[in-house]
């Protein structure tokens, strides 16, 4: 009876540590202004610098909701979003945080999705 107690006590014990446990996405910095989240669960092929900016390609065929969860988090980190266009191949849009300025673009390349992520 007493083992029993303590294998029971034990397992509320490690869900209540398996609850506390958070697993967020990687932020990659742009500059000291623009950071964003990569989207969980894809899978990142490349990684690609820029001088104001960077370039991800997941591969992935869901086009808007990878659109969706760049600008969520744009907009979560203070971004205001003053320009959106929608394409049959991607989406482009414009966000502006005091004066500083920040462009997304996402395209569908077969399969492959590219984000742009540009300051200015």
């Amino acid at each position: 009876m007493k083992r029993w107690l303590v294998l029971c006590i034990l397992a509320l014990g490690s869900l209540s540590l398996a609850q506390q446990i958070t697993v967020s996405a990687p932020v990659l910095t742009v500059s000291g202004e623009l950071r964003i989240s990569l989207v969980p669960n894809l899978i990142v092929v490349q990684r690609i610098p820029e001088p104001q900016g960077i370039v991800v390609v997941y591969v992935a065929n869901r086009i808007e909701e990878v659109f969706v969860y760049h600008d969520r988090d744009l907009r979560a980190r203070g971004w205001q979003r003053v320009k959106y266009e929608s394409k049959k191949d991607g989406y482009k849009a414009e966000y502006r945080r005091g004066k500083a300025k920040a462009r997304l673009e996402v395209k569908d390349k077969k399969g492959r999705i590219e984000v742009k992520v540009k300051e200015g």
